[in-house]
C-alpha cells in the first residue's frame, strides 16, 4: 500500500499544523486563546513526525487502516 495513503490521516494531522504556520494562525500573531503558540505547534509536529515515522519503521498500521479493520468487524 501506499505510505501517503496508509498513513493520510497522520499526514494531514502534520499539513493541518504547518498550514496553521503558514496563515499565521499562532497566538503570537492572533492573541486569541485557544490558538497554539509557535513552541506548541513545533512540539505537536515533532511529536507527530516521531509518530509517524515509528508507524513506518515497525510496519504498523496507521488511523486509516485500524478504522478500516474495526469497521469490517461491526
Amino acid at each position: 500500500m501506499d505510505i501517503s495513503k496508509r498513513y493520510s490521516i497522520e499526514l494531514n494531522k502534520i499539513s493541518n499544523h504547518l498550514a496553521d504556520l503558514e496563515r499565521g494562525h499562532i497566538y503570537e500573531l492572533t492573541k486569541i486563546p485557544g490558538t497554539p503558540s509557535c513552541a506548541t505547534l513545533a512540539q505537536h509536529l515533532k511529536e507527530d513526525i516521531a509518530a509517524l515515522l515509528d508507524l513506518i519503521q515497525n510496519d504498523k498500521p496507521g488511523v486509516a487502516e485500524k478504522v478500516a479493520e474495526t469497521s469490517k468487524n461491526i
